[in-house]
């Protein structure tokens, strides 16, 4: 795959061309970088071969097709890899454009104001490298690029390609480890490892969403029941989609499947997408609420890039609220952020929830999260996700990883 970039300006491309190819162009599976310094040149090249692109920059100011117009025609022409916004516009410009993006489908990992940093660039393709779930809402991602995909993800369901690597949750006071996210992928057999932004929406469309969660779950609490702490067993969370939710005898099935596991439910976590809070709640309410007697926690996912009303958040029996990381990155440095952030937060005490900051990556936001009084929170600079075979390892380790975050 390539790297493209698309700006007008030539010392920035030039530039930003010298900083990828000085930060490992190779080691990180790109073969070449392309630029461009018209949108519909770059729009050209991608439409020509859209999985040939693996990274895009694109700049917001440029004549004739500016990086919004871009933005949204790379979405249309199924562009699947991942995209960074650059630009020296305001930065509440950045910020709305990179929104834009996102309600596209596409997978951002960020923006980065002119002129570009090597540091704030070296951040951005380490959280590529690291393979973050994208912040981008799941029913809005591209769907695979073949339409024998929903055989093949059928098929992969049932053989075992599925599996969950897993990144630690911890307090943010006392930097005890308290629980892990299970992250969904599939091994596929032609084209490596594919993220849940592709097989999850091609689950929903082809009826298997149901088969999926129950093997992504089993997983979980399979891979979970044996992984202790000092303080007892870590929690599992696991994400699902509002689909999920559509049959009544949902919490049985789940309760048979921690029996099966040997885990108790008090430890399992349901993670919900805000943008996924049913619109037509009865059936949804009925089964949150079911799941809640039976001692499974819920969580609000990705809390603050959808539009839920506070009278879903007062009726729904949720016990967590997850600070996207949107909102977490840079909240150190963007009055913005901080101050959704401390909203999000007081509404939280408000209601009674625990709060998590998800995408923790920088030590200055850990420090401002802890001031704020957030109480959990998971990122690259706790943990990557890892397979299950290596939590244990690190529980062991990362005490002293804790220490000098927690000093700092």
């Amino acid at each position: 795959m390539k790297i493209l970039v698309v700006d007008d300006d030539d010392f920035t491309t030039r530039l930003l061309q010298i900083q990828l190819r000085a930060m490992g162009l190779r080691k990180s599976g790109y073969a070449a970088i392309e630029l461009c310094s018209r949108g519909e040149d770059g729009l050209a090249l991608v439409s020509t071969d859209p999985a040939g692109f693996g990274l895009v920059f694109c700049d917001l100011r440029m004549p004739g097709m500016d990086g919004v117009e871009f933005v949204r025609h790379l979405a249309e022409v199924g562009f699947a890899g991942a995209l960074v916004l650059i630009s020296g516009a305001e930065p509440r410009v950045l910020q709305a454009a990179e929104q834009v993006a996102r309600a596209q489908g596409l997978n951002v990992l960020g923006t980065l104001p002119k002129p570009v940093q090597p540091a704030a660039l070296r951040d951005i393709l380490h959280q590529e490298a690291a393979g973050e779930e994208p912040a981008g809402p799941a029913d809005e991602a591209l769907p695979l690029v073949s339409g024998q995909d929903a055989s093949a993800l059928e098929a992969a369901i049932t053989s075992g390609e599925l599996f969950n690597l897993y990144q630690p949750k911890v307090d943010l006071a006392t930097g005890e480890v308290v629980g892990v996210e299970a992250l969904a992928r599939w091994q596929h057999r032609t084209r490596g490892i594919v993220m849940p932004t592709e097989f999850v929406p091609l689950a929903e469309r082809a009826g298997l969403i149901g088969p999926l969660a129950r093997v992504v779950l089993s997983n979980a609490l399979h891979d979970a029941r044996h992984w202790t702490t000092p303080g007892g067993g870590l929690d599992v969370a696991v994400n699902l989609t509002m689909a999920n939710l559509s049959t009544l005898d949902m919490p049985e099935r789940v309760a048979r499947l921690a029996a099966a596991a040997d885990f108790p439910l008090e430890r399992l976590v349901l993670e919900l997408s805000e943008t996924h809070l049913p619109t037509q709640p009865k059936a949804q309410l009925d089964i949150m609420t079911r799941l809640r007697l039976k001692g499974v926690r819920l969580a609000i996912d990705e809390f603050g890039t959808g539009f839920s009303n506070l009278a879903q958040l007062r009726d729904m029996p949720f016990s967590e609220l997850k600070i996207d990381r949107g909102f977490v990155r840079g909240v150190a440095q963007d009055p913005s952020r901080r101050a959704i952030v401390q909203a999000a937060l007081a509404l939280a005490r408000e209601i009674d929830v625990q709060t998590v900051a998800v995408g923790l990556e920088a030590m200055d936001d850990l420090a401002c999260l802890r001031e704020l009084g957030c109480q959990l929170g998971q990122g690259v600079l706790v943990a990557e996700p890892m397979p299950a075979a290596e939590v244990m390892r690190w529980t062991r380790e990362w005490p002293v990883l804790r220490d000098g975050l927690l000093a700092a």
